[in-house]
Formats: structure tokens, sequence, C-alpha cells
């Protein structure tokens, strides 16, 4: 995998905070850092944010695919977004 240009790595963050309206500058979130312990967040707001995430840059996430495990952290969720990014060419 390519590396992760920053610009999608803000646009994600950003999407994240509006979704989840997170008290939190999106440029400041460790992309490490627990979204579940760190910001309160649960499956089902995950799935409000991974909503906007589809809308946003036009890609589908299979049902499988949505588990907090997959979406726990801004590295884990943009690393699968851009690997969704890079199938459709």
């Amino acid at each position: 995998m390519s590396q992760i240009p920053e610009d999608l790595r803000l646009r994600i963050a950003e999407i994240l905070v509006d979704r989840l309206f997170l008290d939190v500058d999106p440029g400041q979130i460790d992309p490490q850092e627990s979204l579940t312990q760190n910001y309160g967040v649960d499956s089902v707001r995950l799935f409000d944010f991974v909503v906007g995430l589809e809308e946003d840059f036009a890609v589908s996430f299979e049902d499988e695919e949505l588990t907090l495990e997959n979406f726990d952290s801004l590295a884990r969720i943009v690393a699968r977004t851009q690997a969704k990014l890079e199938a459709q060419g």
C-alpha cells in the first residue's frame, strides 16, 4: 500500500468530527488513539460516520467490514478508505 496522503487523513478526520459531533480539532486527532476509549464512539455512532465516508468518497464498505475493530482508530479508517479508493482505480 502506498503512503497515506495527509489531505486524505485530514478529510477523514473532518468527517469523523462532523458526523460524530466530537469536540476536538480534526488535525489534533492522534491517528493511533482508540476512538471508542478516547471519544466514546460506539457502533451506532460509527455507522453514521461510515455512511458519511461512503457518501464523501463514493466507496462502499461490506457488512463484514463494519466492526469496531476495523474503525477504532483514524489510522485504520484512513488505511481502509485508501484501499477502497485504490481498488476503484
